[in-house]
């Protein structure tokens, strides 16, 4: 669509007065819009963020599209915006507050340059205040109708994609791909995902958490490893089960938790990535079996009054030890016994945590005390009194001593003991 008249000369102002206010601009929209629409601040601190950054790419799209009187919906719904959009759904935010989203910045804008219209003679290029003014708000209003067309479309498109996967069609269809039983042409047709690329399997559950909650996650963790296509099944109440087909250079677990906030109740278990179909099953089956294990080991406390150190984000890579040892729990606390002794009773918490500490850190007192918050003596006295235990030096590169130690997590996360303290 193209608006011909009055010339682009006559315009200008509008986009020039964005392009010198950027930032104070966007974000005078953005607070309007989050104090009208709260929803977009208080469903997580990453739609926030997007919200935000759908503002800054919106503007020069605006912009241009004032000054030239074109509108295409296809150039002006910025791969920003599209971003926040597809994660309104499975956030729980409704198409009425992104259409009044839509309103409220577009009404917001204009009043914003009216004032500034008013309070400048500088861009008026020998126009008529009023004239341009007027020019200004017929585009614009079709610049927003334009870009609302095209998130109600997306919206709508995303919140069908939902409402696919929680079908029986679909769970029937991933219980048969998981068992083998479709091929993959098939298997893609019902599912709507396709199975040659490289997968990451995932179980976001929470016996407390709603279905809403546990999709928000799954969103949220499918951006942050910048999935290009995702599956999620919901095959109980408190459990989501989910494939994200993630590139090469997917980010890794410890990036992940330091960017990727999950609600307290939820947790995440992830597989490994794997290509093809049979990568489909395999990645599941660690995520699975990790979603397993974490329910049945739980670190203990460094202090008798401290939380627990655990984490809301756990990979197979945390866990693999144990994913064996599982397999013979007897002969696997024969073996932590014979390595570690009295070391695995839950009196000895603090040595626990100061070892784990340690063997993350490489076996540097000097690093793991610092992540302790502990005088490098104090964690050089913990090591000794581990190693009088054990009755032999603890070493960082002992791997039986090692090994011991962690399937120690699941051999004996249920012994019970003495009141931790004793272990100093």
């Amino acid at each position: 669509m193209s608006t011909t008249s009055p010339g682009v000369h006559r315009v200008t102002a509008f986009a020039k007065w964005i392009d010198a206010n950027p930032d104070e601009v966007a974000d005078r929209l953005f607070r309007v819009c989050v104090t009208s629409v709260p929803s977009f601040a208080t469903s997580g601190r990453e739609i926030e963020i997007a919200f935000r950054a759908a503002f800054s790419a919106f503007l020069p799209a605006a912009g241009k599209a004032v000054t030239t009187g074109e509108i295409d919906c296809g150039t002006t719904f910025p791969a920003a915006a599209e971003h926040l959009v597809r994660r309104l759904p499975a956030a729980g935010i409704k198409l009425v507050d992104l259409v009044l989203s839509y309103d409220i910045a577009g009404n917001e804008l204009l009043d914003a340059f009216s004032k500034a219209l008013r309070g400048s003679s500088d861009w008026l290029e020998d126009s008529d205040r009023a004239d341009m003014l007027s020019v200004v708000m017929v585009r614009l209003f079709q610049f927003r109708q334009a870009a609302l067309s095209r998130s109600i479309a997306v919206y709508r498109q995303e919140q069908q994609l939902l409402e696919h996967y929680g079908t029986s069609d679909v769970l029937d269809a991933v219980r048969k791909v998981l068992a083998g039983e479709l091929g993959d042409a098939e298997a893609e047709r019902r599912l709507g995902y396709r199975l040659d690329g490289r997968h990451m399997g995932f179980v976001v559950w929470g016996s407390e958490a709603t279905e809403a909650a546990l999709k928000g996650v799954a969103a949220r963790l499918g951006s942050q490893l910048r999935a290009r296509q995702s599956l999620v099944v919901l095959p109980d109440g408190h459990a989501l089960h989910g494939w994200l087909s993630v590139p090469d250079n997917v980010p890794g677990v410890d990036v992940l938790r330091a960017r990727l906030p999950v609600p307290a109740g939820i947790r995440v278990s992830l597989g490994t990535p794997h290509h093809g179909s049979s990568g489909f099953r395999i990645t599941h089956r660690e995520a699975l079996e990790t979603q397993s294990l974490t329910d049945r080991s739980t670190t203990q406390p460094v202090r008798p009054d401290g939380p627990a150190a655990t984490s809301s984000i756990v990979s197979i890579c945390d866990v693999v030890p144990l994913v064996f040892a599982s397999r013979d729990v007897e002969l696997a606390r024969h073996f932590v016994r014979s390595q570690l002794g009295s070391l695995v009773e839950p009196r000895h918490s603090i040595l626990h945590e100061t070892l784990r500490v340690w063997f993350e850190e490489l076996g540097s007192p000097t690093r793991a005390a610092r992540r302790l918050n502990v005088h490098v003596n104090t964690l050089v006295k913990r090591l000794d009194r581990a190693s009088d235990i054990v009755a032999r030096p603890v070493n960082a590169t002992d791997f039986a001593f090692r090994l011991a130690f962690e399937l120690s997590r699941v051999t004996h996360a249920n012994d019970t003991g003495e009141s931790p303290g004793s272990g100093h």
